[in-house]
């Protein structure tokens, strides 16, 4: 309905709101981002680490570790590189879609290399007493960070298919909240502060964001025109 409305419009409306909502997002991001970081480089400590990570270690049981030591394998690097080449063969293959394995491949590999530089830049010591062994530093954590990069593409790609709406929109909210649950997984875990994982979520919309901007932009040059402009005139 709200499409048919801005159809009705003199002007294309819709690609507006998307490039807007995609640039307010990239800036929130990236602006939470900058002030945990800067916090981070002070030696600040974050108020609310300490509070959520009492709050996660009252709520431990045995069966729950379990399911987050299983979710948080579903954010793990040997699990993401297994999907990244699923992707890769059914794209190239079966959808015949280069420039969209191509950004894939770029959003998941360099949201990587993205991470663990940003790793060794602040070096953040893990905390201690975790429920399972983790190498490496701490800020931003690379499960939350990866994961919103991969099942984030991912979702982009759902959307932009001839799928239905239904089931869209369904996977979009599954993608979602796999997402959010890896995340408390690594707070629940102890391998990581909410802060890292806040961090890791706020870089990766930003890195996930221009690579979806990309692969836009590649769709819009080979369509010759930009979305902004295209408009659809009765005959």
């Amino acid at each position: 309905m709200l499409r048919d409305l801005a159809n009705k419009l003199p002007f294309p409306i819709l690609p507006v709101i998307y490039i807007l909502a995609g640039l307010m997002l990239s800036f929130f991001s990236l602006n939470m981002f900058f002030e945990l970081s800067e916090d981070l480089m002070e030696q600040e400590r974050f108020r609310f680490d300490q509070v959520i990570i009492q709050y996660v270690s009252n709520i431990r049981t045995g069966t729950i570790t379990e399911v987050m030591k299983f979710i948080t394998f579903l954010g793990g690097k040997t699990i993401l590189t297994l999907l990244l080449i699923g992707s890769m063969i059914w794209l190239i293959v079966k959808r015949k879609n280069y420039w969209g394995a191509i950004f894939y491949i770029i959003a998941v590999a360099g949201g990587g290399l993205l991470n663990l530089g940003l790793k060794h830049w602040f070096g953040r010591i893990r905390p201690e007493n975790s429920l399972i062994v983790e190498q490496g530093f701490s800020y931003p954590s690379g499960h939350a960070m990866g994961s919103l990069i991969y099942y984030g593409f991912l979702g982009y790609l759902l959307v932009r298919s001839q799928r239905g709406k239904s089931i869209k929109v369904s996977l979009s909210m599954a993608f979602i909240a796999l997402i959010l649950l890896i995340g408390f997984s690594r707070i629940y875990l102890g391998v990581h502060y909410p802060s890292d994982v806040l961090a890791g979520f706020s870089a990766g919309t930003v890195w996930l964001l221009l690579c979806i901007g990309g692969r836009e932009s590649i769709r819009a040059y080979k369509k010759r025109t930009l979305p902004l402009f295209k408009r659809k005139h009765p005959q």
